[in-house]
């Protein structure tokens, strides 16, 4: 079973891949920001930043070689660890505002998930074509 469903991975569309390993992440980064945040009562920010950040090393080691076919170098870490830091901010920013217009109408816990929610799909997107972009710079300047 499991490597039927390794098969099928490999043949999926880089942007697919892109978005399983980016839903893999999710799962950890948001238990990291809910325990954080929820349970210990960590600012929200920082513990957006760590879950962030946590996910980031985990997306960098899968993604860089699966979907943008860079290897781990350090024009390839250069550009998913900057375009990461603007992700970050983004993300930042979107839970932040999410939070704080949500959490009267429904709680703290709905207003979390959606304030996460929200900070995940935005950048998810943002990133995917700006690395791309990027990378394939990247690959036409070695290949000339």
């Amino acid at each position: 079973m499991m490597q039927g469903l390794l098969q099928r991975y490999r043949k999926l569309p880089p942007m697919a891949k892109y978005l399983a390993i980016s839903i893999f992440v999710t799962v950890i980064d948001t238990a990291v920001v809910w325990i954080l945040s929820m349970q210990l009562s960590v600012n929200l920010t920082a513990a957006n930043t760590a879950g962030v950040i946590v996910g980031q090393i985990i997306h960098y080691s899968m993604a860089s070689g699966q979907v943008f076919e860079m290897e781990f170098g350090p024009i390839g870490a250069v550009i998913y660890f900057s375009t990461f830091v603007l992700g970050l901010l983004l993300a930042n920013w979107i839970i932040t505002t999410a939070f704080s217009l949500s959490v009267g109408l429904v709680g703290d816990h709905l207003a979390f998930l959606f304030a996460k929610g929200c900070s995940i799909v935005g950048p998810f997107f943002a990133l995917y074509f700006l690395r791309k972009f990027l990378y394939g710079l990247v690959k036409r300047r070695k290949n000339q």
